[in-house]
């Protein structure tokens, strides 16, 4: 797998085990609230928050984007790669996504400074759009996007009255991979979502609101990534990986995130150069 050193996504947390079946039953509700109009934004911003953690602080924020992030991803079928990205006050990166390429893709799209992602957040504005029309408008990421194999983009809008957070972010690898109904459903998400970001956020400016989701993030990936090479290598679940962390803290007295770190160097180590 490439290495994704660009500091704008390298702090990046995965999205939490999408076969879970809670996330499945989610984006459930959210299709048919978005088919049947069922469910009001403000309701189902009730559910989704209720369905984690009140958000009290920037980890239960940073816990809401990794939840809602893998509906979006089990709801929508065309989304290969899915994320959030956080533009504002002065800062741009990627919170959370699904796999590296989401991150790859992010990075191409920061480093021209425009793309559907990007355009999606700072117009308020969703983005529906395939590589062509996308080749037409941002040349340089297109042609990046292309070489990742993605063809599709969708992208909307994470935004407050008052503020503007960042997109919710899509990528397809067929042609034509979303229609209306999907920037509905997505579209449903974001607004449900902005509103417990936006209750949150009140009191805070843009730049110390995406400086603070930033640092949580920064102590979370390492502990993330040892959780996803546990389960790689032991077959077990995200649960069952962050208790092999815990115990080995609560044994020896070491912070769980300096052992994720200590065993991403050794794994790091003992697999020589990166792929």
């Amino acid at each position: 797998m490439e290495d994704v050193s660009d500091p704008r996504v390298k702090d990046s947390i995965p999205t939490e085990v999408l076969d879970r079946a809670d996330t499945e039953q989610a984006a459930e509700i959210v299709v048919d609230a978005a088919i049947r109009k069922t469910i009001s934004p403000a309701t189902l911003g009730r559910m989704l928050v209720d369905a984690g953690r009140s958000i009290t602080d920037e980890g239960d924020l940073v816990a809401l984007l990794q939840h809602v992030t893998g509906i979006a991803h089990e709801a929508i079928e065309g989304a290969d790669y899915t994320g959030i990205t956080i533009d504002l006050g002065g800062l741009t990166y990627t919170a959370v996504h699904t796999d590296e390429r989401t991150l790859r893709i992010d990075s191409d799209q920061y480093a021209v400074g425009d793309g559907p992602c990007l355009h999606a957040a700072r117009t308020r504005t969703i983005v529906l759009l395939d590589s062509e029309e996308a080749m037409a408008r941002w040349p340089a990421f297109a042609v990046a996007a292309r070489t990742e194999g993605v063809h599709s983009f969708l992208a909307a809008p994470l935004f407050t009255e008052d503020l503007t957070l960042g997109s919710f972010n899509l990528y397809g690898r067929s042609l034509h991979a979303f229609d209306s109904l999907d920037a509905e459903i997505l579209d449903l998400l974001t607004t449900s979502v902005s509103r417990a970001i936006g209750d949150f956020a009140r009191f805070k400016s843009a730049h110390d609101t995406a400086e603070s989701i930033q640092r949580v993030l920064q102590t979370r990936a390492p502990i993330e990534q040892a959780k996803g090479v546990l389960m790689a290598m032991r077959g077990i679940g995200a649960e069952e990986a962050f208790d092999v962390l815990r115990v080995q803290s609560q044994e020896t007295n070491v912070p769980v995130r300096v052992l994720a770190v200590d065993f991403l160097d050794k794994v790091t180590g003992s697999n020589g150069a990166k792929n």
